[in-house]
């Protein structure tokens, strides 16, 4: 039995400081993210986005990953975070992209890092398709 591969795009926005993942399969696009359920509250009750940020990207990074394992990853990281308590810097956009992207078995930073330091340290430590 032969993986199929899908790819992981982890995103970096302009304006407001923010991290998602963009997962492409053969059959479909869905994008995740985690933001503050009340627009730019630092710590508040957390949401689980499911909204194209195509137009906001500023930097981004493509990764190959096994499709199942990337649905895996998606689903774990989503039911875990679904009640989760939003604290930007503990919490927040780029641990929920970190998450996924540890699930699905890529070298990840223990600490917390800005958006755009994030996918720049992921270019550094994973073999990758893009990094712009």
């Amino acid at each position: 039995m032969s993986s199929t591969v899908a790819e992981l795009m982890i995103i970096s926005e302009t304006g407001m400081f923010h991290s998602a993942c963009r997962c492409t399969f053969t059959d479909r696009v869905e994008w995740y993210g985690f933001q503050p359920a009340i627009h730019r509250m630092p710590i508040c009750q957390g949401r689980v986005e499911r909204e194209d940020r195509t137009k906001h990207i500023n930097h981004r990074i493509v990764l190959e990953v096994d499709t199942h394992r990337l649905q895996i990853a998606i689903h774990k990281t989503t039911v875990e975070y679904r009640h989760k308590t939003y604290a930007l810097g503990v919490i927040d956009c780029v641990s929920f992209s970190a998450d996924i992207a540890r699930q699905c078995g890529l070298r990840v930073p223990r600490v917390n890092l800005t958006p755009y330091g994030f996918i720049k340290w992921l270019s550094v430590q994973n073999k990758h398709v893009l990094f712009e």
